[in-house]
């Protein structure tokens, strides 16, 4: 990871937002939690037991890679996330400690100064020709199931494609704005309550790729 912060080339698809996503606490999630993707954006509480370097608060972090290593990972933290668990002036113990037993939980996701959920056209898209989107900032505590999309020229909702982590993306894009509707699964009630949400003419007609819109939804 970049600066001890995230990377730009993450496996979620965050690009250059991945980086510093939550002031650098973030995390690879092991195979076992990834879930082709749906682990992107979500938020953990993750704490370590050794006695004397790690404090008792732990971290939150987000995860936006996808990690590959042992069998006993569950997380990749950052090097950031990781000085944040330690006490004051105990970082240098921590930091060289290549596995560490930690205790961790499903948390709902707070950005502060960000209350808005945004859409991030990714560096990826070609305006007119194909749109590849990801959600930033998704407050709550929510998987993505899949995302829907209308405007312009497509008069219906349509599925957008979801191959692997938090890109969807829609080939020969509507021209107008553009509207996409959200479907929700709620991760921390039992059995996972499913809602939709529409985010209403998200996309402005004449869209950047690299840029990120604002919703005006706000996910609690």
């Amino acid at each position: 990871m970049t600066s001890g912060l995230g990377t730009p080339t993450g496996a979620c698809g965050y690009g250059e937002t991945g980086a510093a996503y939550n002031y650098g606490n973030v995390a690879d999630a092991s195979s076992k939690l990834w879930e082709n993707g749906t682990v992107c954006g979500a938020c953990y509480q993750v704490k370590c037991g050794v006695k004397g370097v790690c404090n008792s608060e732990g971290v939150n972090i987000v995860v936006t890679d996808r990690g590959f290593g042992d069998k006993e990972r569950d997380f990749i933290l950052s090097s950031h996330a990781l000085q944040s668990m330690a006490l004051p002036n105990k970082v240098s113990k921590l930091l060289p400690k290549s596995l560490l037993d930690v205790k961790y939980k499903r948390v709902p996701c707070r950005y502060p100064g960000h209350d808005n959920l945004m859409v991030k056209v990714t560096e990826q898209s070609v305006f007119g020709e194909h749109l590849s989107i990801v959600l930033v900032y998704q407050g709550g505590q929510y998987d993505v199931l899949g995302i829907q999309i209308y405007g312009g020229s497509v008069k219906q909702w349509k599925d957008m494609k979801h191959e692997d982590g938090a890109v969807y993306d829609f080939p020969n894009p509507p021209k107008g704005p553009i509207s996409l509707k959200l479907k929700l699964k709620d991760a921390g009630l039992l059995g996972g309550v499913v809602k939709f949400v529409k985010l209403d003419n998200v996309i402005p007609r004449h869209w950047k790729a690299g840029v990120a819109y604002d919703s005006k939804v706000k996910l609690a």
